[in-house]
Formats: structure tokens, C-alpha cells, sequence
């Protein structure tokens, strides 16, 4: 149960990146980021590294209001 919870979340991942990746093969879209005197692959990593950032501090948002347990003592 749990593996495939996994691979579902993988998936999902994957179909994220899918359509990010072919938005970006548009015509216009290529010209666009080329006209800022970026590379069409820069544009990508830098578009993921900021949505793993992005991600990164909704999960620090969410982690700090979680409550510690401690199962050991006690």
C-alpha cells in the first residue's frame, strides 16, 4: 500500500513536469525566454529550483505548527 502511494506520488511528479516542459516548447514561449539572454534549459532549471524552493517553505510553514511527540519516555 505504501509503495503504491509512491509511485502515485511519482507519477503525479511526472506529469508535472510533462507539462511544464511542453509549455515551454512553444514558439512564442522559446522566443520570449530567449529575448532575456536565457537559454530555454536555464529557464527550466531555474523555474524548478524556485518551485523546490517554493515548496521547501510551504512545508516549513506546515512544520512548524506540528507538535512534537515523544513515544520513548514517558
Amino acid at each position: 500500500m505504501i509503495t503504491s502511494f509512491w509511485n502515485l506520488s511519482v507519477t503525479i511528479g511526472n506529469l508535472w513536469v510533462l507539462l511544464a516542459n511542453s509549455s515551454v516548447k512553444g514558439a512564442t514561449v522559446t522566443a520570449y525566454i530567449q529575448s532575456t539572454g536565457t537559454s530555454v534549459t536555464a529557464f527550466q532549471m531555474f523555474f524548478f529550483a524556485g518551485f523546490a524552493l517554493l515548496a521547501a517553505l510551504l512545508f516549513a510553514l506546515y512544520a512548524r505548527g506540528y507538535r512534537m511527540q515523544d513515544n520513548y519516555r514517558g
